[in-house]
């Protein structure tokens, strides 16, 4: 038997003219083709009450958190920036508690892009809402080239599992704006962009087994091998938790 994945969902607030103005819920195809090709069983989980996260997490043996829209503040305690963009409180609320019983249960998750940073809010971390609260000269993070490719360098702690697949460093690519502010317990930071902002988090010999990635390794795993080793990771704690 596959290990199943569960997969966050999104979903469309205003219906459009392509699902003839029919509200959707949905995830990236992307997600989806990642897990299968490397022996898992894609499951995405629709945006619910925070109550039914317990027994969507009884389905699954591994979680994988998705990018997506902006993060509330007030899950960290502040006002909204007039510089941040769409956020979804229903999203938000249920992925809390998604990540909450996926740690009590001890199931894996990977968190990507806003999935690493849902996870740390939930956590008890903060983001700075916006690349303009960011003092320090930045690299660009949200890349104008092909997302497929990398646009920037990030340098990862040798001591890490990210480092096993990738060595000390990598080119990732990058589509955010919002960035990891105080890192939460128990996350460890195992990479960092050339500016000094977190590129990855792990929580090194504990369980459940958590790694986060600022970039979109499902963007680019069809070329990159590194990134699908990333999903093969994820499947492969997943599989130790099924037996």
């Amino acid at each position: 038997m596959k290990p199943v994945i569960g997969i966050s969902g999104n979903r469309l607030v205003k219906g459009v003219d392509v699902f003839y103005g029919h509200r959707v819920t949905y995830t990236q195809q992307r997600y989806i083709d990642a897990i299968q090709q490397v022996g898992g069983l894609p499951l995405v989980i629709p945006i619910d009450n925070p109550a039914s996260a317990e027994q969507f997490l009884s389905l699954v043996d591994g979680l994988l958190l998705t990018g997506g829209q902006d993060i509330s503040p007030h899950f960290y305690a502040q006002e909204p920036s007039p510089a941040i963009g769409v956020y979804s409180p229903p999203r938000e609320e249920f992925e809390v508690s998604l990540i909450r019983a996926a740690i009590a249960h001890n199931k894996p998750i990977f968190a990507i892009c806003r999935g690493m940073q849902i996870l740390n809010v939930a956590l008890g971390g903060t983001l700075y809402q916006d690349i303009s609260e960011v003092e320090t000269p930045l690299v660009q993070h949200l890349q104008r080239v092909d997302e497929q490719l990398g646009s920037h360098t990030i340098d990862i702690q040798p001591d890490s599992q990210l480092a096993t697949i990738s060595g000390t460093k990598k080119l990732v690519n990058s589509l955010h704006h919002q960035f990891l502010r105080e890192l939460a317990d128990p996350l460890q930071v195992t990479a960092r962009s050339k500016d000094g902002m977190i590129e990855a988090v792990e929580t090194p010999n504990m369980e459940p087994w958590i790694l986060g990635v600022q970039w979109h390794p499902e963007l680019m795993y069809s070329q990159d091998k590194e990134s699908e080793a990333l999903f093969a990771l994820l499947v492969e704690e997943a599989k130790k938790h099924k037996e």
